[in-house]
């Protein structure tokens, strides 16, 4: 007698059922959608994860980074009607208020034209940099800054020199001297994008000058001013910084470069020991050259 643990096994047949395999079409459309379903919901992680990124990037870039003195000085003074005139043979253009009196840029009649300048802010609204605050090999600021900031860097006497493009955009111009090596750094804040940083040798005649900004702004370009003889200077269309009245009108500096931005992930990693521009000491008076 056999064992009960040994009969065949019952199968749906034997039991009178009948027994299919779902169609083709129908297991291939079963595929489809799930298919589907996986890529609509990566698509929508994926985009998920990209709006957080952006976010926490911004987060990062408007953090307070703490760059000493980079700020606008603005002005409550009111310009004047005849904020530019002419007397004999001289322009006058309005530069400010200074103790009880206005102030003006005096220049030879007729080399500036006001068609092509703007209405004046007042000089040294936007305030150039005369004395850097830096930070070598590293510092506080250095590792605050966010690793997509923009950034330019070049090298001089030796020195690896790097600029946030955030600060150049709120003072415009910077007075370095590194080393031994005066360097004038300049930034059009009215056309950030796609603009590229200059860099000069300040020197006119054997000897070193310094710039500020006028307040003024011609064909969109910023007008600066050097603090001797309060020449004014425009960046001409070659991208030479070239004296367009005043004393030294016709002078020109010497192009030292111009540099594009990078990010300072990208700077730092590759040069890990560098001069970084970090804030201007506005304790000093200013310089008179």
């Amino acid at each position: 007698m056999a064992h009960a643990d040994s009969a065949p096994p019952i199968t749906p047949a034997d039991l009178g059922l009948k027994t299919s395999t779902p169609p083709r079409g129908l297991a291939l459309l079963a595929m489809a959608i799930l298919v589907g379903f996986v890529v609509l919901q990566g698509r929508t992680l994926w985009r998920e994860w990209g709006d957080l990124q952006r976010d926490m990037s911004d987060v990062r870039r408007t953090a307070v980074i703490g760059y000493p003195n980079i700020h606008p000085n603005p002005s409550y003074a009111r310009k004047p009607p005849d904020w530019f005139h002419d007397e004999g043979d001289s322009t006058l253009l309005w530069s400010g208020w200074k103790g009880k009196s206005h102030q003006w840029f005096r220049v030879g009649r007729g080399e500036v034209e006001q068609a092509r300048i703007s209405q004046p802010i007042g000089r040294d609204v936007i305030q150039a940099i005369d004395y850097p605050i830096v930070e070598k090999d590293g510092g506080a600021i250095w590792k605050r800054i966010p690793g997509e900031a923009q950034v330019v860097g070049f090298e001089v006497a030796g020195t690896l020199a790097v600029y946030p493009l955030h600060v150049l955009g709120k003072v415009a111009v910077v007075n370095d001297l590194i080393g031994e090596q005066p360097v004038l750094v300049t930034f059009n804040p009215v056309r950030p994008l796609g603009t590229p940083v200059h860099i000069f040798e300040p020197i006119v005649d054997g000897h070193r000058i310094t710039m500020g900004m006028s307040g003024y702004f011609l064909d969109r370009r910023p007008v600066l001013y050097d603090r001797g003889t309060e020449s004014l200077w425009v960046q001409n269309d070659e991208g030479a910084l070239e004296s367009i009245a005043g004393r030294y009108r016709g002078s020109r500096l010497r192009s030292m470069g111009k540099l594009a931005p990078v990010t300072w992930g990208d700077w730092r990693w590759q040069h890990p020991r560098s001069r970084l521009l970090i804030g201007a000491d506005r304790s000093k008076l200013l310089p008179s050259t």
